[in-house]
């Protein structure tokens, strides 16, 4: 880690993304903290990533106001851009809507603030156009919670805008309907923004627009209204707020508040009223029925509490022992009260069948008992809503989602047997938010033929099998996920399958960290794998392996594999100290490397074989216990401004019927030589006069002995 970036002293590493970092530091001059944010020039990410880091620095610095983040200085220093700006000590909005821990009302009040930052913005000309709760900071510094809006880098600056009219920049949930008519964005567009925030506000994390796929959001957000509110919500809520909502997301933009301004004082005077429908102030109301064994229920069994359940009732049941199996077809909520445990047992099939729409379930245990493996919980249709739940199954999934059902998990635990913790098929897509997957089934989550899964802040730890299998032609997203310490691996994807990894920690697996099979495929961002006993990944059969910015390390095996006529790409990876080569390719399959860091290993760094092919743009191989860049026979490679330098061993190790071409390449400083050819072997192809070859060029002798030959020219 660098001492100082600019003027500024470097602490610590506060946080790092795929392009860049953000550093704590400290400014000497005055003696205060600042966050300092990175980007390398010319990284692999291009001139979009730089161009949009300069219009955060140039949107954010001429804003200077206390519900915005400060940015103090600009500039370059030895090949990063930094900006440095205000250290905010606290969380992210989002967190605190997921956490579920603030009061309504302040997380309310922090977005009136947030909505004047963005009214001082649009007076100065400034269009934020990613507004959404991870963008707004929430500082607790002072003596109440502040918030500030952050990451204008892709903010549209008075008339210049920095990127094209007519290209989407930002995330599609936030995106007002005539943005996504024409790629053009007002201050009306930054409205509906904050109208979804507020939503997610309200309902604890849900969004207004939502769908499987991106094309369905955007769908639902230019045709479909707001998705209506859970049974019991309104209740909390302060008078007015609805119609502030509905305000918020119209879809004509003449028809929203006419500034952020207006918003904010729309949100403040609702919540000087009293809340829409208050509860009674004792004793259930007609909409809540009470279950337990105690004087306090109203009925004893949760049965009967369901046979006279109305849709939109609360079903609220005291702590105690429920040995039942019920099929829920009411739209009905059922929520374990009195801070004790909640537990429902069955012996005859799942504790809980959900088959309709609206259902929503909160602080139960449901403990499956059967002996045939049928799951605790199953989800059969609709689009239920399962909070702080533990589910355990003796030979089942803890949970089965089944018939195109799309249920949210959210804080819940899972303890499955045989198939998996989770097991989702028939097209269902279910969600899972900030879960718990540590069973002993063959996987923890595994996704059927045709079905969907979406993993948010979720922690795997299966011990028996896979972490997450995706069965032929299903799908999964996992953001900000950890998998650890599967005996099986940590993801496999089947035929036509695709797993798309944003932050993910894949470590400790006794096999493979991804797993890729017959035209099967991973796209990985910023995701560490290491620790596995075979391979970091691994892909077969046609399959097709994208890596950006991820950290390949500290594998037992190969740190990156791919064979028949595979692909693997890796943009801005590093692979490092991995026991055998960090990147084998072979039998037809193809490597494409931009940007990357090979070094450290205690073999070799890339390794082209049987047939495989390589290219290499801009990469720097180095300090590896063997060669850097080994080409067997039938082997090609290309390397383009790459650098390969201080190996134990050779730069390059050619072997008889391989190519290898270099273009503006440095060979330097490698202890046994810079490029080894076999007896037989072809010379080098070398393009242009941008190479330097420093180390010395050998043959061996086909005897055993070794040595110097001419230099190519």
């Amino acid at each position: 880690m660098r001492e100082r970036i600019g003027k500024f002293e470097v602490i610590r590493l506060l946080g790092q993304g795929a392009m860049g970092k953000v550093y704590l530091g400290r400014d000497p001059g005055l003696d205060r903290e600042v966050a300092v944010k990175t980007i390398r020039l010319g990284s692999a990410f291009g001139a979009e990533a730089t161009a949009r880091f300069e219009r955060e620095a140039r949107a954010a610095g001429s804003l200077n106001h206390p519900n915005v983040v400060t940015v103090f200085e600009f500039g370059e220093d030895e090949g990063l851009y930094y900006m440095a700006m205000e250290f905010v000590q606290g969380q992210d909005l989002d967190v605190l809507i997921r956490a579920r821990a603030t009061p309504l009302p302040d997380l309310l009040e922090l977005l009136a603030q947030a909505c004047e930052g963005l009214a001082y913005a649009h007076e100065r000309g400034i269009v934020h156009r990613d507004l959404k709760p991870a963008n707004i900071l929430v500082s607790r510094a002072g003596k109440r919670p502040a918030a500030k809006l952050m990451d204008f880098g892709v903010a549209l600056v008075g008339h210049s805008d920095l990127t094209q009219q007519g290209n989407w920049m930002g995330t599609v949930n936030y995106m007002a309907p005539e943005y996504l008519d024409s790629g053009k964005a007002g201050p009306a567009s930054d409205l509906f923004a904050m109208g979804v925030i507020l939503y997610e506000i309200l309902s604890g994390g849900r969004r207004p627009f939502s769908g499987e796929t991106a094309t369905s959001v955007l769908t639902a957000i230019l045709r479909k209204p707001p998705a209506p509110f859970l049974p019991g919500e309104l209740e909390t809520f302060p008078a007015g707020i609805v119609e502030v909502v509905d305000k918020a997301l119209a879809k004509q933009p003449e028809e929203r508040y006419l500034s952020a301004d207006a918003l904010a004082q729309a949100i403040r005077a609702c919540l000087q009223e009293a809340p829409a429908a208050a509860a009674p102030a004792a004793g259930p109301g007609p909409a809540t029925l009470v279950v337990g064994r105690s004087g306090k229920g109203q009925c004893m069994s949760l049965r009967v509490a369901l046979r006279q359940a109305e849709p939109g009732t609360q079903i609220q049941v005291l702590p105690g022992v429920y040995r039942e199996s019920l099929v829920v077809d009411k739209a009905v909520w059922i929520i374990g009260q009195g801070g004790g445990e909640v537990v429902i047992e069955s012996s005859r099939g799942p504790c809980l069948s959900l088959m309709v729409p609206g259902i929503r379930l909160g602080g139960l245990q449901l403990q499956g008992l059967d002996g045939e493996g049928a799951p605790a919980l199953l989800a059969a249709a609709g689009e239920a809503l399962v909070e702080d739940c533990a589910l355990a199954a003796g030979t089942g999934p803890a949970a089965l989602v089944s018939g195109g059902a799309a249920p949210v998990f959210r804080d819940c635990t899972f303890r499955g047997a045989g198939p998996g913790d989770v097991l989702v098929q028939d097209h269902a897509a279910p969600k899972l938010e900030a879960c718990l997957l540590e069973g002993e089934g063959l996987a923890g989550l595994r996704v059927g033929p045709g079905a969907r899964a979406a993993l948010e802040r979720c922690r795997v730890r299966n011990a028996r099998g896979v972490g997450v299998a995706l069965a032929a032609g299903a799908q999964a997203v996992l953001e900000d996920c950890e998998i650890s310490g599967q005996a099986g691996g940590g993801v496999e994807v089947e035929a036509d399958a695709r797993a798309d990894l944003k932050r993910c920690r894949i470590t400790g697996s006794g096999s493979v960290g991804v797993l890729a099979l017959e035209r099967g495929q991973a796209v990985l961002a910023d995701c560490d794998l290491s620790g596995h006993a075979h391979a970091g990944l691994h892909g077969v059969a046609g399959a097709t392996l994208q890596l950006h910015g991820c950290r390949v390390s500290g594998n037992a095996g190969l740190g990156a594999s791919v064979a028949g006529a595979g692909l693997l790409t890796l943009d801005g990876c590093e692979l490092k100290e991995n026991q055998e080569p960090a990147v084998r390719v072979e039998r037809g399959a193809t490597v494409q490397m931009t940007g990357c860091k090979v070094f450290d290993g205690r073999s070799f760094g890339v390794v082209c074989a049987r047939a495989g092919r390589g290219v290499l743009e801009g990469c720097e191989i180095y300090g590896n216990a063997r060669t850097g860049a080994k080409i067997e026979a039938g082997g090609s490679l290309l390397l383009v401004r790459c650098d390969l330098r201080d190996g134990r061993d050779t730069g390059i190790l050619l072997f008889e019927d391989a190519e290898v071409t270099l273009e503006e390449c440095v060979v330097h400083r490698n202890a046994r030589g810079g490029i080894l050819l076999a007896k037989d072997a072809s010379d080098p192809v070398l393009r242009g006069a941008g190479n330097r070859i420093q180390d010395a060029l050998l043959r061996s002798g086909g005897d055993g002995s070794v040595v110097k030959v001419a230099p190519v020219k």
